[in-house]
């Protein structure tokens, strides 16, 4: 560490987290907020506070039906904070909810593996009693049966019926200034935490939510998209890319197909696909004139990150004509053109 971040880094962080804490205070359900929040305790390495946020984070989601976000954000709650039970017991619940017996009762053998080792049995050896209901066919279930004392009947009951799939609020698609200002924030979690190890499948959990959207309207347009911003948000362009591809296929809702899948495949380093995604999506009859001055912005971004600066200078220079103070397009000019 510098002496520059020795003298100015922590006290810096330690007003912004305050400066955040207060907000929150009369904002507590507000997403953007939280993120904030999180990833600031994340550099602070309060690990704890960091988890404990991603899953209020994660609640507000679960709470508006967006479930692929919820279980996200619980997994990298998980991914930080790995011997708190809160987050386990948070995805069992919400698996349960949308019939995914299998998952929910892995959650509860992880959950009671916890608690055992904690020394509160008697609450490990009913989570692992709620594995027995739901999955009795599950290895540990049968490895840990007497171990646990769970009621062996239980293995040879038949599977409860799972509860009836929560109806998902139906949602339109954002306009582009509200998908970039908060649904295109990535739910990544900081450099910091890089090295931690996800041990709970995430490309299973999406697989599961596919599979089971198989009568369920898995060709959805909005259940695509969000299951593109779901993959793209956990670092699985390649899934977030064929999930974006589909919507188009669909024909409807466009235009914020186009975006996201230029956006994805920028991220993933295919420039040229990224120019034309965007710039079909800027084609599209149903684009405004302020959906368009956004769709310049991401053009602009794909040239700059291609290296074509002058391309992207040049783009930027006509946003701020018509649109001075949109987003940080003053800024870009200035170091693009060599002024910082």
């Amino acid at each position: 560490m510098s002496l520059f971040d020795i003298l100015f880094g922590k006290k810096k962080a330690s007003k912004e987290i305050r400066a955040c804490e207060a907000a929150l205070e009369k904002r507590p359900d507000d997403s953007v907020l939280l993120k904030k929040m999180g990833d600031l305790y994340l550099k602070a390495n309060k690990h704890e506070h960091a988890a404990d946020v991603y899953v209020r984070l994660g609640d507000t989601y679960n709470d508006r039906g967006f479930y692929p976000k919820a279980i996200a954000l619980y997994k990298q709650a998980i991914k930080i904070n790995p011997g708190w039970e809160k987050p386990h017991e948070k995805l069992a619940e919400l698996y349960q909810v949308q019939g995914f017996t299998r998952e929910a009762a892995s959650q509860y053998v992880k959950l009671s593996e916890i608690l055992e080792k904690t020394g509160e049995s008697d609450e490990a050896t009913a989570f692992m009693q709620k594995a027995a209901e739901l999955d009795p066919a599950h290895r540990t279930v049968n490895k840990k049966a007497q171990a646990f004392d769970v009621r062996e009947a239980g293995m040879m009951d038949p599977l409860p019926k799972a509860s009836s799939q929560p109806e998902v609020r139906r949602t339109d698609f954002y306009d582009l200034h509200d998908e970039l200002d908060r649904e295109i924030e990535e739910l990544n979690i900081d450099a910091s935490a890089e090295n931690l190890v996800d041990d709970t499948g995430v490309e299973s959990v999406f697989k599961a939510l596919e599979e089971n959207a198989v009568e369920d309207g898995k060709d959805d347009p909005l259940f695509l998209y969000n299951m593109g911003l779901a993959y793209r948000e956990t670092g699985l362009l390649d899934e977030a890319i064929e999930s974006f591809r589909k919507v188009i296929v669909t024909g409807e809702k466009l235009f914020d197909a186009y975006i996201m899948l230029g956006i994805s495949y920028r991220e993933q380093g295919m420039f040229q696909e990224s120019l034309r995604s965007l710039k079909e999506g800027a084609c599209l009859e149903e684009a405004s004139t302020d959906m368009k001055v956004g769709i310049l912005y991401e053009i602009a971004q794909t040239y700059k990150s291609l290296g074509d600066n002058q391309s992207a200078l040049k783009i930027f220079r006509e946003i701020q004509k018509e649109h001075r103070d949109f987003k940080d397009v003053e800024l870009e000019i200035v170091r693009l053109a060599g002024g910082g």
